[in-house]
Parts: C-alpha cells; sequence; structure tokens
C-alpha cells in the first residue's frame, strides 16, 4: 500500500526547514533523520513495509533535501544539525517518540537522548558504525587537516557551488558514488535535484556536507553520553563502509559498551551496502516491524 505523504516547511533562524510525514497523524509518532549529504527520501521505500499504525515524521537537515542551508561563511560541525531535530521535535510538540536514523541521523538521535532524556522511547538505527567511526580522531593534526585547513584552503569552492547536471549526469553520479540502481537514485533525487533549466540541474546538497566536522570528545565521554536504557535496534550493513576507516575499533568499542548497558539491545546484519535500508527495504523491514510492535517492557 502506498502511503500518502504530506509535506510542510517550519521557520527556523537561518530560513526554512522541510518536513515529510506518512501515516496515521493519530498513530505513535516516528521521527526519521537521514545521514549525511542525503534526505528524507531514503526512508520512501522502507515506508511502505511499515505498518501504518505509526506516524512517520522526516525531516530534511539543513543543505539537504528541501531544507535552506546554513548561514554562508561558517565551517559546518555535525553538531549543528542537532539544531533542526530540535526545532521539529519542538514544532511537532511530540512529549514522547520513536526515532529512526540512518548513519549520521543516529548519532543525532543519541546526542538529542543525552540532552532531553525520556523522551524516545525507542532508537532503531541503520547501519550507524560508519558514522560511529567519525565520532574521533585521536591526532590533532590530522583533525585539523582532514576538516579545518581543507574547508579554509578551499573557502571559495565551497561557499559557491556552480556544478550543473544533466537529469543523466546526476543520476550516474549518484548511481556510481553509492552503488544504487537507476531506479533508486530517482528516489534519492527525488528531494535533492534542483531544475534551472532545460535539462539543467543543480544538486541541493550544501557542498560543506562534505566534510562537516566531528565533535572529537574522548571515547569514554561518548561510551557516557551514549549510554541509554532505551531499547534499541541497530541494522548493519554486510559490506563494510570505508569511511574513516582509523576510527572503527574506536567504534566498535562505543557499540560494545552501549549493549552491555542497554537491557534490550537487539542487533543485526543484512546483506547490501550503507544504504541498506533503501535496496534491502523489505528484509531490513522485517526486522523492524518486530521491535516497533514489542512491548517495550518485554526483552527481545
Amino acid at each position: 500500500m502506498n502511503k500518502i505523504s504530506k509535506e510542510w516547511f517550519v521557520e527556523v533562524p537561518w530560513g526554512n526547514i522541510s518536513l515529510v510525514s506518512w501515516g496515521n497523524p493519530s498513530g505513535v509518532p516516528a521521527l526519521l533523520v537521514h545521514g549525511g549529504q542525503d534526505s528524507a527520501a531514503t526512508f520512501i521505500s522502507i515506508l511502505e513495509h511499515l505498518p501504518d499504525k505509526y506516524y512517520y515524521v522526516a525531516v530534511d537537515l539543513p543543505g539537504h533535501g528541501k531544507s535552506d542551508p546554513l548561514p554562508l561563511g561558517v565551517m559546518i560541525t555535525r553538531c549543528h544539525f542537532l539544531a533542526s531535530v530540535d526545532y521539529a521535535i519542538k514544532h511537532l510538540k511530540w512529549k514522547h517518540f520513536i526515532y529512526i536514523g540512518h548513519s549520521m541521523g543516529c548519532e543525532k538521535g543519541l546526542f538529542y537522548n543525552a540532552i532531553y532524556p525520556n523522551r524516545i522511547t525507542k532508537f532503531v538505527f541503520f547501519d550507524p558504525i560508519p558514522s560511529f567511526q567519525r565520532l574521533q580522531i585521536n591526532d590533532i593534526k590530522e583533525y585539523y587537516h582532514l576538516y579545518y585547513k581543507e574547508f579554509y584552503d578551499n573557502y571559495a569552492k565551497y561557499m559557491h557551488d556552480d556544478r550543473v547536471y544533466s537529469r543523466r549526469q546526476a543520476l550516474d553520479a549518484v548511481m556510481k558514488a553509492r552503488g544504487l540502481t537507476e531506479h533508486q537514485a530517482e528516489v534519492v533525487l527525488s528531494r535533492n535535484l534542483k531544475k534551472i533549466g532545460e535539462d539543467k540541474y543543480k544538486l541541493a546538497w550544501d557542498r560543506r556536507l562534505k566534510f562537516p566536522a566531528p565533535q572529537n570528545y574522548p571515547l569514554e565521554y561518548y561510551c557516557e553520553l551514549f549510554s541509554t536504557k532505551i531499547p534499541i535496534l541497530m541494522i548493519s550493513a554486510s559490506q563494510l563502509y570505508p569511511g574513516y576507516a582509523k576510527g572503527r575499533d574506536a567504534a566498535l568499542k562505543l557499540v560494545k559498551h552501549m549493549k552491555e548497558y542497554s537491557p534490550v539491545f537487539f542487533e543485526a546484519t543484512v546483506e547490501g551496502g550503507h544504504d541498506v535500508h533503501l535496496t534491502s527495504p523489505e528484509a531490513v523491514a522485517a526486522l523492524v516491524v518486530p521491535f516497533l510492535n514489542k512491548n517495550l517492557n518485554c526483552k527481545l
């Protein structure tokens, strides 16, 4: 069954953020937050396989999809995106809700929970480890060069993106970069392509999104910050996404700590790449649906 969607915009200090909803507005609320250089469109395929009794609302983070970018001039950090999650929840006036995230969207939920405990009732994470790998870079020289030096040495490039694509070029670029079929790339671009002329398009993604700097706190701090009794379902992709490979050991230690702390932590692996929720929605939904419907007080 095709779920009917609704889209609207919420005014924030730097412009507007876009929200998209599916399902029953009277149902149990669930917030969906995408990862970097993506949009709410990443959830379209899997939503067709999730129960209608929930009310799903996805947010386009700043500079993604149809949301306005953060003001030009500033170096973007990963923490900046947390504000839009906060604004979305305040707009929706939700007291309690389920949180579903992909990649960087997963860490945003954990940070939100640290700031506003006991609001999120369940976590569903799609391939979060590649994002966790970038939480900490021990070598401060490497950290500076990867983010701040790269940004300021190429400041003009990141402030003004004059790249123009034909629709075919845009599709091919997304298919190659993310290992998607043409149909899947169409879904991704449905919220990320701006037409500026006859077969002339610009990508909606803010170019600064390529290198948003992490907070770079110590691993022990993340372990304490992200420890929660909230039930967690973590679905990983079988194909390892390289990302920041040096951070993988720390990311696995973080997940191990979270698993040991949480009384309900269910993890599974699904065949596919980093966008496994998009490329294999039926297989991922088969794990998500029982978790969503499970009584919170029940041990999985």
